[in-house]
């Protein structure tokens, strides 16, 4: 995933969307972005959209302990 990819998800995330806070904390987690994990800030992303009421970022969140 690109650098632009991030930032437009980012500005999706910025606006409401609960996917794109779920791609973010994803990403970050596997290291899709830059080839390296970033785990704070997936849990960051994560814990936003699990909040929002995300499933998958709450097993993100489940997996980062």
């Amino acid at each position: 995933m690109s650098k632009q990819d991030l930032l437009d998800l980012i500005d999706k995330a910025g606006k409401g969307s609960i996917e794109a806070a779920e791609a973010i904390a994803e990403g970050y987690f596997k290291g899709s972005f830059d080839g390296k994990k970033n785990l704070e800030k997936a849990k960051k992303w994560a814990f936003y959209a699990a909040k929002h009421g995300s499933d998958r970022a709450a097993e993100i969140l489940a997996r980062l302990g």
